[in-house]
């Protein structure tokens, strides 16, 4: 059985070296099925199939920080799978009940890769978006969905994870700045008020003197006050 599934690989790397050229030609959704469909059945640790750059440079922008986790457990899949226009992997321990897993789809209608990855009680669901249309996924995932759907969604672009503890949300940069421009404005008001009791304390009457007819601080006076205070 093993000699068998080398001897496929083999076959298929001299399939893909004799087609160099007429590869190169393909648009990218043509190049990944002529990549992939030779590789059903296969084990895609045999067939490097991580290491073929259409696929690693996807997956990597697809996944980023969690590229590694999400390869390290597709590597356990026992080989490449169809269903229809569904090209997929799943790892070995996708039925076990609390195990970490992930999944791999590639859709040959769509050209569109999408990844469930469920990790440390945390299910994520990653799809390229440039096609603009929702993931597909094959039987065997639906469960995850089911599971992810169960999770309250975070804002995080598609991803679903399971609750964490509550952490305190940071203030809005705006709301302080506009908080200490409230204080700063009370604190004019209440030096302006200040000036003009002053102002009327120095102008009120006394007993030997006759009573001042001098005017209050008019309008302008009392912004130009006002501004001198601010920029203090």
């Amino acid at each position: 059985m093993r000699l068998s599934i080398l001897i496929k690989a083999a076959l298929l790397s001299l399939t893909l070296s004799a087609c160099v050229a007429p590869l190169l030609s393909m648009g990218p959704g043509q190049l990944m099925w002529a990549m992939l469909k030779p590789m059903v059945g296969l084990d895609p640790n045999t067939t490097n199939l991580f290491e073929q750059p259409v696929v690693k440079t996807r997956m990597t922008s697809l996944l980023g920080p969690h590229y590694d986790t999400t390869v390290s457990l597709l590597r356990t899949a026992g080989e490449l799978q169809q269903q229809g226009p569904l090209f997929y992997l799943v790892s070995g321990a996708a039925q076990q009940a609390g195990a970490d897993k992930a999944g791999l789809v590639w859709n040959a209608d769509s050209n569109q890769m999408s990844v469930l990855l469920s990790a440390n009680d945390q299910t994520r669901v990653f799809s390229e978006s440039h096609t603009g249309k929702a993931a597909v996924w094959p039987e065997v995932m639906q469960g995850w969905l089911t599971e992810a759907a169960n999770q309250p969604a975070q804002p995080l672009g598609g991803t679903l994870t399971a609750p964490a503890e509550a952490t305190p949300v940071a203030a809005n940069p705006l709301q302080d700045e506009l908080n200490a421009t409230r204080a700063q404005l009370q604190q004019a008001e209440q030096k302006l008020k200040a000036l003009e009791n002053q102002q009327a304390e120095a102008a009120a009457p006394t007993a030997s003197e006759p009573a001042s007819t001098e005017p209050e601080l008019s309008r302008e006076q009392r912004e130009a006050a006002m501004e001198a205070i601010l920029n203090e």
